[in-house]
Parts: structure tokens; sequence; C-alpha cells
């Protein structure tokens, strides 16, 4: 093999210095991919953590409440004596307040994959006081009651007021058999 020229030397070394630089910026742009490919990743993941630790401490806030829960279960009953219930517990509580039934109507009862409902829409007449002695024995947490609907007008005869409220039973559908309906998400 004979010796490079000096011009051909110069070419060689540019060649090679060509080479090298062009080696070089391939691997700094695969490098640069792939530095913001892992802070994607990084970034993607935090998020993921930060709400992972969100439903945890979601979850530990709810304790007391699953806790309540579980310490007071939702009545068990069939559809027609949930109504009869709800119907006999309304009657005895406006009397009880003081308040006279001038009409009531049962609502078709409703069903849900957490349980069934029932409601009755009454309309009632009587003193304020009375009213607020009955909404506060009625609507209590425990016992799967709550006022849907209320409307509160004055009466000719103050301090007296007409009610038209719905008032609704919570509860876990049986059959005949004693066999519970669709049973609630487990916690």
């Amino acid at each position: 093999m004979r010796r490079l020229a000096p011009s051909e030397k110069k070419l060689l070394l540019l060649l090679c210095g060509a080479l090298f630089l062009v080696v070089n910026l391939l691997g700094l742009r695969a490098f640069l991919q792939a530095r913001t490919g892992q802070r994607k990743a990084i970034t993607a993941t935090r998020a993921e953590i930060a709400e992972s630790s969100g439903w945890i401490e979601r979850g530990q806030i709810l304790r007391p409440a699953v806790a309540w829960l579980d310490s007071h279960p939702i009545p068990r009953s069939e559809p027609d004596a949930a109504s009869a219930e709800l119907l006999k517990t309304e009657r005895e509580e406006a009397e009880n307040a003081g308040l006279k039934v001038t009409e009531e109507n049962l609502l078709p009862p409703q069903s849900s994959p957490q349980g069934s409902s029932v409601a009755v829409a009454v309309k009632l007449s009587g003193p304020f006081a009375g009213l607020v002695k009955m909404l506060f024995a009625m609507q209590t947490p425990s016992a799967w009651r709550t006022v849907d609907k209320i409307s509160i007008k004055s009466d000719a005869q103050p301090p007296n007021v007409l009610i038209e409220m719905e008032l609704r039973q919570q509860f876990q559908p049986v059959d005949s058999t004693g066999n519970t309906g669709p049973t609630p998400p487990t916690r």
C-alpha cells in the first residue's frame, strides 16, 4: 500500500471528523429522546401516585362512615311491609306532633343496586312547631328515612301551615322466603 499524500490525509481526517460528528449527533438525539420519554413516564407515574394516595386518604377519611353504616344497617323488608310501616310511622308522628293528615298517597317503589325505597306523598295541616317536631322525628339517618320534597304554605289561621311533602323509606328487599334481593357492593 502506498503512502497517502498530504491532501488525502486531510480529506481522510475530514471524513473521520465528519463521521465522528454524525455519530455523536445521532447519539445525542437518541439520548435526548430517551430522556424526554423518561421524563414523561416520571410525570405520569407521579400523577398516578398522587391519585392513588388521594384514594388512600379518602378511604381513611371514610372509615367512620363505613363503621356507622356497619352499625346501622339498612332495614330488610318486603316492599308491601315497608310501605305499611312508612304509612304507620308517618301517621303516628303527625298525630304526636298535632298535625292533621288531609291526604296521603303511596308512590311506586323504586329499586337501585344499593337497595329499594318506598315513598308516600302526604298533605298535612297544623302548627309550624308541630311540623318541625315531626320532621325531627321522621328524618333520622339511622331510620333510613328522608324527606324528598316539602312545600310549606301559610294557612288562613296563623301559626298554622299547610304542608305537602314526600317521605321516602330506604330498605333492602327480601322475598317471602326471607332471601335478600340484590346485595349492595362490598366495601
